[in-house]
Formats: C-alpha cells, sequence, structure tokens
C-alpha cells in the first residue's frame, strides 16, 4: 500500500509535533487487485491525516476521504492505465472490504474491466461506454424486471457484475442469488451461490440495449458456485492482504492510520 507515503513525509511529521503547530498531510492508501493473466487493477485513496500539536496522547484524525481511484498495470509493466472508474473507500483494515472491492473487478473474455469501463480486444486504454444497460433501464423496464427477479425468487449481488465484448456485441451481466439459498444474506454476497444472471446486450457499443433477460447460463460467471470463487474476479494480492491483516501491537509496520 501507501506505506512508502508515510515514511517520505516522517520528516514533516517531526517538524510539526516538535514546532506544536497542529497540521495534516495527504496520505494515499494503496490495494493491489491482482487478475490471472499477471495483470492488476492498482487501487488508491487519499486523504488528509492531521495529528495533534501536543503530546497528550490525543490521536490524529483522518479528513477529506476520497474514494479509490482505479488504473490497470498490465503484466510485465509499470505503467498505470487510468480505467475512468472510481470505487466508494471502505476501511480497508476491516472485514471483508479488501476482496469486496478487488471483486467489482475482473477479467472476463480475457478484457480486464471494472463493471462500467473495459479494455477493448486489441486496445491499451480503457473504454467506457455512453451508458451501461443497468444504467439505461427506465421506470417500466426496472418495474418488469424487479417483477421478475421477485417471481423468481432471485436478488441481485448488490452492485457486482461484468462488462464485455463477446461475439460483436457488448454484454453485461449481473450476478443473481437465490433468496431462499441457506446461509446467504445481502450483507454476505461474496458467499451466496450464483443461480442465474440478469442479461443485458447492445448491439451498438452502449448506444441501444436489448430488453433486459433472466439467464441460467451465463457467459461470465459459472452457476452453484460462490461468488467469491468465481474464476474471474480479481483478488487482493498477498501484499496488500499482509499489509491490512495479521497486525498486533508490537508490529513494526505502521497500522492504518498512519
Amino acid at each position: 500500500m501507501g506505506y512508502h507515503r508515510f515514511f517520505h513525509t516522517l520528516p514533516v511529521w517531526l517538524a510539526l509535533i516538535t514546532s506544536g503547530a497542529a497540521s495534516a498531510v495527504e496520505l494515499t492508501e494503496r490495494v493491489d487487485c491482482e487478475l490471472a493473466d499477471g495483470s492488476a487493477f492498482i487501487l488508491q485513496a487519499k486523504h488528509d491525516w492531521a495529528m495533534s500539536g501536543d503530546f497528550s496522547g490525543r490521536r490524529g484524525n483522518r479528513d477529506d476521504q476520497q474514494d479509490f481511484t482505479v488504473d490497470y498495470r498490465a503484466r510485465g509493466s509499470a505503467r498505470l492505465v487510468s480505467t475512468g472508474a472510481s470505487l466508494a473507500y471502505r476501511p480497508l483494515g476491516e472485514g471483508t472490504n479488501l476482496e469486496l472491492l478487488c471483486s467489482r473487478l475482473g477479467l472476463h473474455q480475457g478484457q480486464p474491466g471494472t463493471g462500467s469501463s473495459l479494455r477493448m480486444p486489441g486496445e491499451q486504454r480503457f473504454w467506457v461506454p455512453a451508458r451501461t444497460g443497468k444504467a439505461a433501464l427506465d421506470a417500466p423496464e426496472q418495474q418488469r424486471i424487479d417483477a421478475l427477479l421477485s417471481q423468481r425468487g432471485l436478488r441481485l449481488m448488490g452492485s457486482h457484475g461484468a462488462l464485455a465484448m463477446r461475439q460483436g456485441k457488448l454484454v453485461q451481466e449481473l450476478p443473481l442469488y437465490a433468496a431462499d439459498a441457506p446461509g446467504c444474506t445481502a450483507q454476505d454476497a461474496l458467499q451466496c451461490p450464483v443461480g442465474a444472471v440478469l442479461r443485458l446486450t447492445s448491439g451498438d457499443r452502449g448506444d441501444t440495449w436489448q430488453a433486459a433477460s433472466i439467464e441460467r447460463a451465463p457467459y461470465f460467471f459459472k452457476t452453484g458456485v460462490a461468488f467469491a470463487r468465481q474464476a474471474g474476479l480479481a483478488r487482493p494480492s498477498a501484499r496488500s492482504l499482509s499489509n491490512y491483516r495479521n497486525r498486533d501491537d508490537n508490529d513494526a509496520k505502521p497500522s492504518e492510520k498512519p
């Protein structure tokens, strides 16, 4: 993560403390979300951290927390390419937030994507459609889909989904799970088995979309398998996991709060 940034700002910290003045520095948290082909999405979120100017033992405060920007790093390259997407900030040291963030990203049909943008075959930059299928739904279509899901006892897995080109068409699939699946709740969607998908298709690269349908044979997901174990999802790197997990009071690394 951005611990190197912490150490680069250490002289600033010492100057602030010794001066007795309360001030703030900008820090960055980083998560590497790895893909099966050796590439990765790099998530970075900035925030200000202010320390008390005295030695009363009061802790510093996080302020101006920003969302995660999402960049892409190809295999064997150090260059970061903007995906045009961002993810809402989640505290990285809490629960399964690392996995939740990375699972929003994936590699489908050989195309790395964020669910709202993707790198087209043969291209280096990421393309952001004018509208994705779910965003293009009008009120009557949304009502129709809600009725279908209710009739079949299915629910959407939050904001998770896949977007990719397939056979010349832009396809978006949103995984669904059975409302009565044992041990499956909306708060723990990663552990819910995929039962079907809501599929939306566009023949003109997202300008217009066909009516959504519920499909039991997904293109990008495997039914009966927990979402967390789906093959195309990005996973937190071992380094990211070790940065935010399994610490104790004697750990020499800085804590999540710089």
